[in-house]
């Protein structure tokens, strides 16, 4: 496995994706942060305004740019989910025993009355439901309903901050995962060029078509679905089928389901991502502790460590860089952990030939450069591409070789930097002239990704053959 040089980084093939926030907004901690190893950074809708997610995506970029690397820009969608309100002094501890009203009004909250933002709540819960705060941290229990109220009794205390996610059983019932504010949220990302974009709440294949007959026109973003209900774990395959890649949201999900579930889910969505070649991500409470504390706690190593095992994508960081005391620490927490677990053998799917990337040719192709690769002890396997299929086709197979992935599309570039392993960098003009594979070479020399001497695989598709591999050819530099 190669190590680290310069801004070159396939000593782990696992990407991170850190969330963006108040302790992640000067532009210092933005470029440590890329350069410690953040691959995409999430702006997430439901929190700030569109000045402030104007500003973030500037920063990020232009960090980027100063660190010499390719970022994606991930923008999660508020989608229905229900928030408590603001706050007083940013949080409150609510106490087991003690009585707490729930208002649909917006309200500075204390320990024993909370805005939500749900103005129709007392209509969607009874007399002994159960309401989870905080990604289920805090349980309330239902004790009467008034007409704008509703009275519960903690069950579980904790501390409650400003904005945090509530849910109910029932709650699917009563949303579409596409909302009003979600429609507006798409004109910002838009307009910022959000080159990845997660939607909540969906239950099956149609929510993502719904979302992706509602984009801006021109705008063709990656979309993220975010398995958290029970309906789309029950749905993953045409889930699966429809989004461009797909990301396990424990947080919600282990609401909805049972939490010694949630391990076995897991697996099967990792599982089915792998063999789809859609990019997944393993979200939620990975490295939590370190919101605080210098140090993870052992169980959340193990974790990371696993779900990188199992084949997961990417792995993400929610309050640890959003909101934590130690924001770049925890991605250098991140990124050793990611290599050590690489050092072990992983789980490996075999990549089916079906949904949006279904080719037998391109497959075979992208199968046979792997095999290639490792016969030849290639350097790298470099995959000009429009689409980014190619690369991953290629990512697929979990190579050795470092995967490096040529593009003209500046949004296909940045949303790569979701896939496992794969190294996106801009080139022009991919294969106008019939130098594609000369081309490819000298760009990857150009940005000391190979060295004279080196063997590389060149993987690529003919002239018009936009999103399909037919094309492979080892070269000496």
């Amino acid at each position: 496995m190669i190590e680290e040089t310069g801004t070159w980084s396939r000593s782990r093939g696992a990407k991170i994706v850190a969330t963006l926030g108040p302790s992640a907004s000067d532009p210092l901690t933005l470029k440590n942060l890329i350069e410690a190893g953040v691959d995409v950074a999430r702006i997430n809708f439901a929190h700030g305004n569109v000045d402030e997610h104007r500003r973030a995506a500037a920063q990020v970029r232009q960090a980027a740019e100063e660190a010499g690397r390719q970022i994606g820009l991930l923008g999660d969608l508020p989608g229905p989910k229900m928030r408590t309100g603001r706050i007083k002094d940013g949080e409150v501890r609510l106490k087991s025993g003690n009585e707490c009203v729930l208002v649909s009004t917006d309200i500075e909250g204390e320990w024993n009355r909370v805005g939500t933002s749900v103005p129709n709540l007392p209509q969607m819960v009874a007399f002994g439901d159960e309401i989870f705060l905080a990604d289920g941290a805090i349980v309330l229990k239902v004790r009467s309903v008034g007409s704008d109220e509703v009275v519960t009794e903690v069950m579980r205390g904790g501390t409650l901050r400003s904005g945090k996610g509530m849910h109910f059983l029932a709650a699917e019932r009563f949303f579409e995962p596409l909302t009003d504010r979600d429609r507006i949220a798409l004109q910002t990302a838009a307009e910022l060029d959000i080159q990845l974009l997660g939607l909540s709440f969906i239950r099956n294949g149609a929510d993502v078509r719904q979302l992706r007959d509602a984009l801006p026109s021109g705008y063709s973003p990656f979309i993220v679905a975010k398995i958290e209900t029970r309906a789309a774990v029950e749905n993953l395959d045409d889930v699966v089928r429809e989004a461009d890649a797909v990301m396990v949201a424990r947080g919600d999900l282990g609401i909805q389901i049972a939490l010694e579930d949630v391990p076995e889910i897991q697996r099967s969505v990792i599982e089915a991502c792998n063999r789809a070649a859609t990019p997944v991500i393993t979200a939620t409470q990975l490295l939590e502790s370190m919101t605080r504390s210098p140090l993870p706690t052992r169980a959340e190593v193990t974790d990371v460590a696993n779900a990188v095992r199992e084949g997961t994508d990417a792995v993400m960081l929610s309050e640890e860089t959003a909101v934590g005391d130690h924001p770049v620490r925890v991605v250098e927490t991140m990124v050793k952990i990611i290599r050590a677990a690489e050092r072990s053998p992983a789980m490996r799917v075999a990549p089916v030939h079906e949904g949006p990337l279904a080719d037998p040719v391109s497959w075979a192709v992208a199968h046979a450069a792997t095999l290639a690769a490792e016969d030849v002890g290639a350097t790298a396997i470099l995959c000009p591409t429009r689409s980014g299929a190619t690369s991953r086709r290629v990512a697929a197979f979990r190579p050795e070789a470092q995967i490096v992935a040529l593009s003209s599309e500046t949004s296909g570039v940045a949303a790569l930097c979701l896939t496992w392993g794969v190294h996106p960098v801009e080139m022009d003009a991919i294969n106008e002239d019939g130098l594609v594979v000369e081309r490819s070479v000298a760009r990857a020399l150009e940005l000391n990704l190979v060295s004279k001497g080196d063997r590389v695989v060149v993987v690529s598709g003919s002239v018009g053959r936009v999103g399909g591999t037919d094309l492979m050819q080892v070269v000496e530099i």
